[in-house]
């Protein structure tokens, strides 16, 4: 049975304060808010990610739960929430986009013990004679992926200015993982498209087949057979005075891999590896203070993993994960100092897992569909005071009777959120929330429901 949102007097009472107060404090205030705009590079950034760092998803590079790993046993039903609630804003994103230099964080509670973490830094150096070093640090740790990276790069700026080609290296602390991508960037007035290629898993035949291994150090050894390469599209173009579009596309090469004991010679599995999303965005902006826009993302990863004769019979199915979306959004910066940004999104995952023997495990065909968003009304100073009142739900079905796992049961969340934020002019912003549950979990009156933090520094 569904569970209904309840709205009681003291979340409505809260709601009014919190709107009172923001109201008070605008008096005699400027205008001082940013250009309204969006952006997917967000979004583009971690499906990357999810195939050039493959040993940072939760359980691993050699994981029989796949390249996404969108599923664990931790996972209760407001997890994808609490990512939504963490999240910095449409506004925010598009800003630390378009910087070069800085570091952001932010972290939240997602049970009585962990957190969801997730920082970055990055600095771009000009070298000269049209040169410049690219240096980033990524941390991301909750329960899908725990990774630790630096990616280190090099720009060339060619023809004047009108293009750039670059090199980009990512390193982890496991050698074999280390990846390269080499591209160019085309430069016209009206925005950027880049072209780029990867080669991924630079070092891992040399380290498992030319080193010779000792089996104390590693005794599970990976073969190319076939090598993985991507190729990746990427634009964002001014298309006419008031519309913008992005778009974003990847592609890695049929891979096959062999993955053997070296103490236990037939003991492992051959795996077939594909992967590939795409993205676009389209922005409407009547005004510097108004934009709407649209957006649609799909993404899918497949494994084909066949048992070697001294394999394990749970080692022989086919995996595809998928998960596509549309949406909607809207940002406008009202009179004074308040704005108000909000989202809707329509989400399908699929996970299929077909066995040639049922024996063993049954087959999986898991779907989902969700409805997902966030509403928020800021009242935003350029230095001093900022704060947020903001509404974000969830509502999920699952389709069918296979499940994977978590505890993805069907039931609809929402909850109120209260950011208090100090900024320090655009160089620094520290910002505190917490969560009102007015889904009430069935209980019938709202609760408190966690909370969280980010900060951002630009220098």
């Amino acid at each position: 049975m569904r569970r209904k949102f309840y709205f009681r007097p003291t979340t409505l009472t809260l709601t009014a304060l919190c709107l009172f107060a923001l109201a008070q404090t605008a008096k005699a205030q400027t205008d001082s808010l940013p250009a309204a705009r969006a952006t997917l590079r967000g979004w583009e950034e971690l499906r990357w990610l999810a195939v050039f760092d493959r040993g940072g998803s939760y359980y691993g590079r050699l994981s029989d739960r796949g390249i996404l790993q969108r599923f664990n046993e931790a996972m209760d039903s407001e997890y994808r929430l609490d990512l939504i609630s963490f999240h910095p804003s449409l506004t925010e994103t598009y800003d630390w986009f378009q910087r070069n230099t800085g570091v952001r964080a932010w972290a939240g509670s997602i049970d009585h013990v962990r957190l969801s973490l997730q920082g970055e830094f990055k600095a771009l150096l000009p070298l000269g004679a049209g040169w410049a070093a690219d240096a980033r640090f990524t941390l991301q740790d909750n329960l899908h992926l725990k990774r630790s990276l630096v990616w280190l790069g090099f720009r060339k700026d060619l023809f004047s200015g009108s293009g750039q080609a670059f090199i980009l290296g990512l390193v982890t602390a496991n050698k074999p993982d280390i990846d390269i991508e080499v591209g160019y960037s085309f430069l016209p007035r009206i925005g950027k498209v880049t072209l780029a290629f990867g080669a991924l898993d630079l070092f891992s035949d040399f380290i498992y087949q030319g080193l010779e291994v000792d089996p104390e150090v590693a005794d599970t050894i990976l073969d190319h057979t076939s090598r993985p390469f991507t190729f990746r599209l990427a634009l964002d173009l001014q298309v006419a005075r008031h519309f913008r579009l992005e778009g974003y596309g990847l592609a890695m090469t049929p891979t096959q891999i062999v993955v053997e004991s070296q103490t236990n010679p037939g003991a492992g599995f051959v795996q077939d590896e594909h992967y590939a999303y795409a993205g676009g965005l389209v922005e409407w902006e009547p005004s510097v203070r108004t934009a709407l826009g649209s957006f649609g993302t799909w993404v899918q990863a497949r494994l084909e993993r066949a048992a070697m004769p001294g394999g394990r019979p749970e080692d022989d199915f086919d995996l595809t994960e998928r998960t596509a979306q549309l949406g909607l959004y809207g940002i406008h910066h009202l009179s004074g100092r308040f704005s108000t940004e909000l989202w809707l999104a329509r989400v399908w995952r699929t996970e299929d897992r077909i066995r040639p023997d049922t024996t063993a495990e049954d087959n999986t065909e898991y779907e989902d569909r969700s409805w997902a968003g966030r509403a928020d009304f800021t009242y935003s100073a350029n230095s001093g005071f900022n704060a947020t009142l903001g509404l974000d739900f969830l509502a999920q079905n699952v389709i069918g009777p296979d499940r994977v796992p978590g505890n993805l049961q069907e039931r609809d969340h929402a909850r109120v959120r209260f950011d208090f934020a100090w900024r320090f002019g655009m160089r620094a912003f520290f910002l505190l929330g917490t969560n009102l549950d007015i889904d009430s979990d069935g209980q019938g009156t709202p609760n408190f429901d966690g909370g969280h933090g980010r900060f951002s520094l630009y220098f």
